[in-house]
């Protein structure tokens, strides 16, 4: 099975001309999460965004938490990774080049919904998460399956050396997911850096599903990289029935 698979599970990415930045305004954005809401064919009770920092903060809605009136909607501040197992909960993941990620426990009814640009991901925020998960509810990684959506690609994804130097850091695969570009940057595979991630934490090769496109050459996605200053924003919207 894959993650799709799970008829209690629901999510998708947004695409053009579907729009998730605040510059839209209450109404713009209330126009387009329920519509998007009705693409998913769902009903929601509540809906949370996060003030994403690009952090390694991962909050436990089911938990005691801060969260804040957002154009109607709620918005935890400062994290990247929600997790819940409510039912009715839609989580919210923005995206305009960062790798979004869906970790999704079928055993017990649990999804984390995460945010992971590259300060998260050297972070280990989807390690973070599931920790959290296995922690708070019981779940084995062995149980887990994973979604990467759009995000960036390897041919796209130039940095510093100091941002390939971070990665030298963090993880010990680092020489399958750094190319050399110039003597100043460098590219980076974000999907298989978290491909790789996941397969470290435990979770099944093939309990891992990849969207293979790249938000900054695939016109159906918003770029940051691309489109700035004037970009828009992708979701990940996840919802358990």
């Amino acid at each position: 099975m894959k993650i799709r698979d799970f008829k209690a599970l629901r999510f998708d990415i947004s695409k053009r001309p579907y729009d998730f930045s605040a510059s839209l305004g209450e109404k713009g954005l209330n126009e387009n999460v329920n519509s998007f809401l009705n693409h998913l064919n769902v009903e929601s009770s509540r809906v949370y965004f996060m003030n994403q920092t690009h952090s390694d903060h991962c909050v436990v809605l089911d938990d005691d938490h801060a969260e804040e009136d957002y154009f109607g909607f709620s918005i935890v501040p400062d994290t990247d990774a929600l997790i819940t197992s409510k039912k009715g909960i839609a989580l919210v993941s923005r995206i305009s080049d960062c790798t979004p990620v869906l970790l999704y426990d079928p055993i017990k009814g649990v999804q984390a919904c995460i945010h992971s640009g590259w300060r998260p991901t050297v972070k280990k925020l989807p390690q973070i998460a599931l920790d959290k998960m296995r922690e708070r509810y019981g779940s084995l990684p062995k149980d887990i399956y994973a979604y990467i959506g759009p995000c960036i690609g390897r041919e796209s994804f130039q940095v510093g050396k100091e941002v390939s130097e971070a990665w030298r850091d963090s993880f010990p695969f680092h020489r399958e997911v750094i190319r050399y570009s110039d003597a100043e940057h460098d590219y980076i595979d974000m999907k298989l850096t978290h491909i790789r991630m996941l397969q470290q934490m435990g979770v099944p090769d093939d309990h891992i599903t990849v969207n293979i496109a790249d938000t900054f050459t695939d016109p159906r996605y918003h770029s940051y990289r691309r489109d700035k200053p004037d970009f828009g924003s992708n979701a990940l919207v996840s919802i358990i029935k």
